[in-house]
């Protein structure tokens, strides 16, 4: 009697334990109205942070479980973490990238592991558009960054500034001194932002080389306020993001990476506003 009893205890428990355990992921493409997209917010542009938008244009709740990002650009990047998403809404599901590589196109990818209203565990592979070219603007810094710093070790310096009140001129030393690792790389100039504008001394439009032989070149970024706004001071996410122009073999036109800058010397170009304008920092 007790062998039977025990017997038929270890055949409820292995039904119980295969009833529990999760069914492997239905695969199948994604249901019509899911849309993915590729975008990074304005207030990241310092950081790496990009978001995949999830619109669900079905009538049940989506519950994503994981996704998987993937490009020829980009190393492969998971995020697992419930996120519902609800009938007509959409959701923003945060990923921290990892650098970038030289390319042309995105074309990512992205698998959702997830289900649809109380349907089964699917995933579903399906192309998310980079619609502002956000993502591909970031693997581009990365590109124009990895091809200069492989030219020329790059220092930047203690910013200075010249002049009184509106007369001033804030000044930053960018010292490139090349490795010799490398042939083909210039330096094209540095970019202006929102809140700064170059002056005429500064190196905007230059094709500076930086190959093996190359002298060691300080190239002065020289600015100045865009305007004397106090608001756009207040609310300045990306006022201190000057481009670094590069010209290389695997760098479209326009390739540029942001100027490394320390918390101290972005807080001089603040300072340095607020006190050429006769403006309080916030």
């Amino acid at each position: 009697m007790r062998r039977t009893l025990l017997s038929a205890t270890l055949v409820l428990g292995a039904l119980a334990a295969c009833e529990s355990s999760d069914p492997s992921p239905v695969v199948a493409p994604l249901p019509d109205g899911v849309v993915l997209h590729l975008d990074q917010s304005r207030t990241e542009r310092m950081g790496r942070e990009v978001f995949i938008r999830v619109e669900n244009g079905t009538r049940q709740r989506l519950a994503v479980e994981e996704l998987s990002l993937t490009s020829p650009r980009l190393p492969t990047t998971t995020r697992t973490g419930d996120e519902t998403v609800e009938p007509g809404y959409e959701g923003d599901l945060e990923l921290d990238l990892p650098t970038g590589r030289c390319g042309t196109a995105i074309d990512a990818s992205v698998t959702l592991r997830y289900r649809l209203g109380d349907g089964p565990v699917t995933t579903s592979t399906a192309p998310a558009d980079d619609a502002y070219g956000s993502v591909a603007l970031l693997a581009d810094r990365d590109c124009a960054a990895s091809t200069l710093t492989a030219a020329a070790d790059v220092s930047v310096g203690a910013p200075r500034v010249v002049g009184r009140d509106r007369a001033s001129v804030l000044r930053l030393p960018v010292t490139l001194t090349p490795t010799g690792r490398t042939t083909g790389t210039r330096f094209a100039g540095f970019e202006s932002t929102v809140l700064f504008r170059q002056t005429a001394a500064s190196p905007a439009d230059v094709s500076v080389p930086l190959d093996a032989g190359s002298p060691v070149t300080t190239q002065v970024l020289s600015v100045v306020p865009s305007r004397c706004d106090p608001h756009a001071l207040a609310e300045d996410k990306v006022g201190t993001l000057f481009g670094v122009r590069v010209q290389g073999t695997e760098l479209g036109d326009d390739a540029a990476y942001y100027l490394p800058l320390t918390r101290e010397q972005r807080s001089a170009f603040f300072d340095f506003f607020a006190t050429h304008c006769g403006l309080s920092r916030p």
